[in-house]
């Protein structure tokens, strides 16, 4: 197993605090990530939200 889910959730805290530079998108409140892993038998998904 590597890493990039944990890399994804890391993207969309970043995003949802307006921390992300760059790739910082305008307004972000919510992002969804799906990450499917392992032989096609490992599948994550998170909902991450900022706080008021």
């Amino acid at each position: 197993m590597g890493a990039t889910g944990v890399r994804m959730v890391l993207d969309a805290a970043r995003q949802v605090a307006g921390r992300a530079g760059a790739m910082q998108v305008e307004g972000a409140r919510r992002f969804g990530t799906l990450n499917i892993g392992g032989s096609a038998t490992t599948v994550v998904s998170f909902v991450v939200e900022g706080s008021a």
